[in-house]
């Protein structure tokens, strides 16, 4: 979360149609139903790689998002790490799979709601190059829980939520989706020091401009069910669709990559490894 402001606005739910992606990262327009380039900056030390493509993705020019900044001295400028991906195998869409999975809720970024009377907005916007055409803010989020119960999730460091960018792949009706997954704490900067919302619920109502997400593992986070907030959101959004698809009779692969990252760490110095989820799902 980056910026708190009250608003009603309905949430609705992201369609993604693709066109075809080529080898070495030619630039393409948003999807329709997404959201056009707003640019963005690239970590410190991240290296932009020519394009590999199989039928599963073609390799981002960054496995990094763009850094991101906070309107929190104490929390600088980060980047973080696209750790699961939908393969363009899927015959199962985005869709099905959201469904599938019941309480993964799309959120938006133009929505604000009331928390214990703590109003914080659902989720920021946050860049990705996927395709070789520059840094796009996500095209679809989503939250356990969805925006009300997500953010009640996040009082005690439970919810899980990610950003999805599309990819489109050669012969893939719907491409490749990338998702950067995390476990988030309701935080908050209560005499110059992050802190958990839960433990300072009426300062949090009355400064809601202090009011923050903190991913687990780092300042102001609860660590003990999940201490690595990015790689234990990957693992277990991975495993939560693979547990969904079969669930609902379809064929779901999952193999890890390892991939060439620029970062190695996120918010909050929460630091992520090297691996990425690799889900195929269908029917």
């Amino acid at each position: 979360m980056r910026i708190w402001a009250r608003a009603t606005v309905a949430v609705a739910a992201v369609a993604v149609a693709v066109t075809g992606c080529a080898k070495g990262g030619t630039s393409s327009a948003a999807p329709a139903g997404g959201t056009a380039p707003a640019g963005g900056t690239a970590p410190a030390g991240s290296t932009v790689q020519e394009k590999n493509c199989t039928a599963d993705y073609c390799d981002p020019a960054d496995w990094d998002t763009a850094l991101a900044s906070t309107p929190l001295k104490q929390i600088p400028a980060f980047a973080e790490p696209l750790n699961v991906i939908i393969s363009a195998r899927s015959t199962v869409s985005l869709g099905q799979l959201q469904q599938a999975l019941g309480n993964w809720k799309t959120v938006s970024t133009a929505t604000t709601v009331s928390v214990t009377g703590i109003h914080i907005k659902c989720i920021s916007s946050e860049n990705a190059d996927v395709t070789g055409g520059g840094y796009d803010p996500q095209n679809a989020a989503w939250r356990l829980g969805g925006c009300v119960d997500g953010n009640d999730l996040s009082l005690s460091g439970n919810e899980d939520h990610v950003r999805i960018w599309n990819q489109p792949v050669p012969g893939s009706k719907d491409g490749a989706w990338f998702m950067a997954a995390s476990y988030e704490t309701m935080c908050l900067v209560r005499n110059g020091r992050l802190q958990t919302a839960s433990a300072n619920k009426l300062y949090a109502a009355l400064h809601s401009s202090s009011v923050y997400h903190c991913v687990d593992g780092g300042p102001g986070s609860f660590h003990t069910a999940h201490p690595d907030g990015y790689d234990d959101a990957a693992t277990d959004l991975s495993g939560a669709i693979v547990a969904a698809a079969k669930a609902h009779g379809w064929q779901a692969s999952q193999r890890t990559v390892t991939v060439k990252r620029g970062a190695s760490s996120g918010e909050g110095g929460v630091p992520f490894n090297d691996t990425v989820y690799v889900l195929t799902v269908t029917t």
